[in-house]
């Protein structure tokens, strides 16, 4: 069952993705992007809600807690691999965010006594190499202080902030208030994202009615990944769960991307895809 449920987050994680590409067109910070992005993290907490409504419960302080902290990680996470893809293709942004796994893979050494072999380090490494080798430099070496290298790099780090976040509720006293635990997050990310639209002037060009239904469709998809991200963390040890979330990923994205948007694969993306799946594949090895 386990690996069953794992196939379908692989799925939903792909679709997600390949979806948000979909959203990058808004420009980041305009109001269309946040009224987006609030339509999404709203269909986020509709999924948890209609999923998770069997065992919606909440007895704790500590779930609200975690809750706020992961709401947070949602908006880095998703704000910024939005924006992201409007500057990069789909399967090097995809690689890139996917190499956040390495979080809590090492977390998982570190607080819950998982043990990291030397074919383990070298995957680290190699996850390493491929976050480097997908830089643009040009784009790095920019004036603009937020061009898409470092927002992909932002959204890397939540990624890997929310498997985190995931390990911890799961192993902690209130595992069973899983869908609060995510309710929570989801409506929070959603009403500062409504909030920080509500700030913006409106958009001199108006926002075709699609993009609201797209960005509805990332936040379902979204919203059943951590549902079920979250139910694995607590089933699998992190060096098995978090690489083969992500290698599945990876690939299912870019073969996606190049049938679904024409990307073509050059060979910094083939590099990087390359160092990806060797990082991934080593991190697996126990």
């Amino acid at each position: 069952m386990p690996y069953l449920l794992l196939c379908t987050s692989i799925a939903l994680s792909s679709c997600r993705n390949l979806l948000s590409k979909r959203l990058s067109s808004a420009a980041f910070g305009s109001r269309r992007f946040f009224m987006r992005q609030s339509i999404l993290f709203s269909g986020g907490a509709a999924a948890v809600l209609l999923l998770g409504i069997g065992d919606l419960r909440l007895s704790s302080w500590e779930t609200l807690l975690y809750g706020a902290i992961y709401s947070a990680l949602l908006i880095f996470a998703q704000w910024f691999y939005t924006a992201a893809l409007g500057h990069g293709n789909t399967a090097t942004c995809s690689t890139v965010y996917s190499m956040g796994f390495i979080i809590p893979t090492l977390s998982g050494a570190i607080f819950w006594s998982e043990t990291l072999s030397a074919l383990n380090v070298i995957g680290i490494v190699c996850a390493v190499l491929a976050i480097i080798c997908s830089a643009d430099f040009k784009a790095s070496c920019a004036e603009k202080p937020w061009n898409g290298y470092l927002l992909l790099i932002i959204a890397m780090l939540s990624s890997g902030g929310l498997g985190i976040m995931q390990k911890v509720q799961q192993r902690s006293d209130t595992a069973d208030e899983r869908s609060a635990f995510l309710l929570t997050a989801f409506i929070i990310a959603a009403a500062l994202s409504a909030a920080c639209a509500l700030t913006r002037e409106r958009d001199s060009l108006p926002s075709a009615r699609s993009e609201a239904g797209v960005a509805l469709g990332v936040g379902l998809a979204f919203g059943c990944c951590n549902l079920l991200n979250t139910a694995l963390a607590g089933m699998l040890p992190s060096a098995v769960f978090f690489p083969t979330l992500n290698i599945g990923t990876i690939l299912l994205t870019t073969v996606c991307g190049i049938v679904l948007y024409r990307e073509r694969l050059k060979r910094q993306t083939l590099l990087v895809l390359a160092l990806g799946a060797a990082s991934i594949l080593l991190l697996a090895v126990r």
